[in-house]
Formats: C-alpha cells, sequence, structure tokens
C-alpha cells in the first residue's frame, strides 16, 4: 500500500473536496484523482461518492479512515524515533570513570549538564580504571572514558582529549617529619613506606607514580595497598606510610592527615575523555563535545 496515497486519502476524507485537498497537499487535482482511484482499486473498494457536487465517504472509506490515520502517526513516529537516536536526543550512553574522577569539581558538573541537555538519554556510569576503561572502549562495552593516560598503554586508535591537570600532592600523617619542611621533592620519600593502589589493578596514578620514582632511581616501597581513593587516604591517617594523590583526593577530609604540594614541575596527572575515533555515536560525540566546551569554560590547566 502506497503511503503517499493513504497520506492523499486522509486528507481528501477531511476536507471533502478535491481542490481544496489538492491545494493543501500542494498538488493538482489530476494526481489527487489518480492516486485515490489507485487505493480503491488496491483495496477492491470505493471509499468516496463523488458527484459534480459532493463527496463523501463511503462505508469502505470510514473504516478506512481510523486505520489510515494509525499508520501515518505510527510511521511518523518511527521517523521521529531515528532522528532522535541518530541527533543523539534518545537511547542509551555508557560512561567510564575512574574512583578518583568523582571527587573532581567538573565530574558531576559534566554528568549533570549532560542529563540537563539530553533528558531523554539513558545514561550508564561505570566505575572502572583507567587500563580497563581503555578495553572497554575498544571492545564497545562503553561509548567514552574518563580516565588518566596508564604509563603502559599500548598504541591505540582511541582519542584521548586531555580535559584538566592536576598536581600529585603528597598525603602524610600530620606528625610526619616532613610536614613542616620548606620544600618537598620525590627524592626525600626514597625510604617511605607508601600506601598504593594495587599494581595489577590497573589504574594510572599508581603507574605514573612507579615512572616518577625510576626517573629519580628508586622503586617505591609500597607496605600496604588500596582499591578505592577513600581507604588510602583513611590508612594514610594511621602513619602506616605516606601516599601520592591526585589534589582532588584532598576534598577527602579524614582527621590526621596532611597534604603538600611537591617542588617538582613534573609531578603532574591528566584526566582525559576517551572514545573510538571516527565513532558514529551521535550521544557519545555530543558527550565529548561537552566536556570540551566546559573545559574550556573552566580555569583548569590544560
Amino acid at each position: 500500500m502506497n503511503i503517499r496515497h493513504l497520506e492523499f486519502f486522509v486528507v481528501l476524507a477531511q476536507e471533502l473536496h478535491f481542490r481544496r485537498s489538492a491545494e493543501r497537499l500542494g498538488i493538482t487535482q489530476a494526481p489527487l484523482s489518480l492516486a485515490i482511484q489507485s487505493l480503491e482499486a488496491e483495496l477492491g473498494a470505493r471509499l468516496f461518492h463523488r458527484t459534480r457536487r459532493t463527496v463523501a465517504l463511503t462505508e469502505a472509506g470510514l473504516a478506512l479512515l481510523d486505520d489510515a490515520r494509525a499508520i501515518l502517526a505510527r510511521i511518523e513516529h518511527a521517523k521521529e524515533s531515528v532522528w532522535e537516536t541518530v541527533s543523539g536526543e534518545v537511547g542509551r550512553l555508557r560512561v567510564g570513570f575512574t574512583n578518583a574522577s568523582t571527587l573532581s569539581p567538573f565530574f558531576p558538573r559534566l554528568i549533570h549538564a549532560y542529563r540537563t541537555q539530553r533528558p531523554k538519554v539513558n545514561i550508564t556510569l561505570l566505575e572502572l580504571s583507567s587500563s580497563r576503561q581503555i578495553e572497554a572502549i575498544e571492545q564497545r562495552e562503553i561509548d567514552v572514558g574518563l580516565l588518566r593516560m596508564p604509563e603502559s598503554a599500548p598504541p591505540t586508535d582511541l582519542v584521548f582529549t586531555p580535559l584538566m591537570e592536576e598536581p600529585l600532592l603528597l598525603a602524610m600523617h600530620a606528625r610526619h617529619r616532613l610536614v613542616s619542611a620548606p620544600s618537598i621533592k620525590l627524592n626525600d620519600l626514597r625510604d617511605e613506606p607508601f600506601i598504593a593502589y594495587p599494581r595489577q589493578a590497573g589504574v594510572a596514578v599508581y603507574e605514573k607514580i612507579v615512572a616518577l620514582c625510576a626517573k629519580r632511581g628508586f622503586k617505591p616501597q609500597v607496605v600496604q595497598e588500596a582499591q578505592q581513593a577513600s581507604t588510602l587516604i583513611g590508612l594514610t591517617a594511621t602513619g602506616l606510610g605516606i601516599s601520592l594523590v591526585p589534589s582532588t583526593l584532598q576534598t577527602i577530609a579524614v582527621p590526621g592527615v596532611v597534604f603538600r604540594h611537591l617542588d617538582e614541575t613534573d609531578t603532574i596527572t591528566t584526566l582525559y575523555i576517551v572514545h573510538r575515533h571516527g565513532d558514529a555515536n551521535a550521544r557519545a560525540m555530543q558527550f565529548v563535545e561537552l566536556a570540551r566546551g566546559l573545559r574550556d569554560e573552566t580555569s583548569y590547566r590544560t
């Protein structure tokens, strides 16, 4: 059944006048008459009573009218659904994030802004390590990731866009010997016990710390591991050891823990937003563009 013929039929059923219907459709009366005749021939029933003065629906026409309107409405709905999906207005967006990234003011601002702009999109947030996020994006398990670049990251076709840089801070017990030091460098931590993320967890900050220490000729002496940022700071409060953490972690206020900046130029960690190169997912690309825009509006160093 020709959809265009159904559209002509519904308009004529509303107007019950060939000339007005043709004008409304933007065509002449001849193709309108041919379309109605073709539809009637296909259905094997007269749809209109026609005289020189009047046009009226037949019983068959009345029976078809509701169905025709429903069919056209469903087609229009399908078009709108496809458009909304392609344009990124609806659908699902899977976003990976690291544990520490949630403590940055950038993270909640980005998620809130996206949900405000795309309220019909179902956004799913998945907490994953940086290394695991890279794998998940490549395997299309998630659409975008908020992560720090692992030192051991293999060559990839993914696109890494920097969002913000922040220094690594030294977290230590309030009575630690370095609390009152006028200046602290990584070399001062050579013999210190470290509390760190597990090596096998794929946490980029851990790899960064190991690389920075190796650059200075030593390996951090890890005496305790912790999976979560809050646990890391909590264990530091016990005096068991020191930890190096992104500056956003100082928002975890634990009594007895002091944070100090390092007098170094390379102790910086960068938060990236990552997506697949050439991704046709409109929702993912809109999320990335929003992140870039928010980055440019802030005073974060990038």
